[in-house]
């Protein structure tokens, strides 16, 4: 019994001593780009993305104004989970401002992210939510919404 206790106490130190907290911080990253399409329709464009890319609970439209053409949400970039009693838990989310501003012919999105922690285990290198994974998340977003713009939406039926 000792030996199992001893080998279980070793393994936790040696597990510890493998994990390093990495401060993240990324500017902001904006886009603008041109379309032939008037505000109000960008506008609806702006406010269907917002509803059909934040499938989190905790992910919110927190502001909207379509006479300013504006529409402000805070999203989950990455939810993170640790492994307790044999089970993920989900511990908290990493989160970023998203800020979409339409006018005539043009549409701008803004992605501000928050500071966090990269917890890097030497043991499973891979797992680490590095600034390059936040960064290559962020520009999938920004063409998401690139191209549901762009793209004719419309519904004859």
């Amino acid at each position: 019994m000792k030996k199992i206790t001893l080998l279980s106490f070793a393994f936790l130190i040696l597990q510890s001593c493998a994990v390093s907290y990495i401060p993240v911080h990324i500017e902001p990253i904006t886009k603008i780009f041109n379309n032939k399409e008037e505000k109000s329709k960008l506008y609806i464009k702006a406010n269907n993305w917002m509803v059909e890319t934040f499938t989190d609970a905790e992910s919110v439209i927190q502001f909207s104004d379509k006479e300013e053409g504006i529409v402000t949400g805070k999203y989950v970039l990455k939810p993170l989970y640790t492994y307790q009693n044999y089970q993920n838990t989900r511990t908290g989310s990493i989160f970023a401002i998203i800020k979409l501003q339409v006018k005539d012919n043009a549409a701008k999105i803004t992605i501000i992210p928050e500071d966090y922690n990269a917890v890097e285990n030497k043991m499973i290198p891979d797992a680490a939510y590095t600034k390059e994974k936040a960064i290559a998340d962020i520009n999938i977003l920004i063409n998401s919404f690139e191209s549901y713009v762009k793209n004719d939406t419309s519904t004859d039926w």
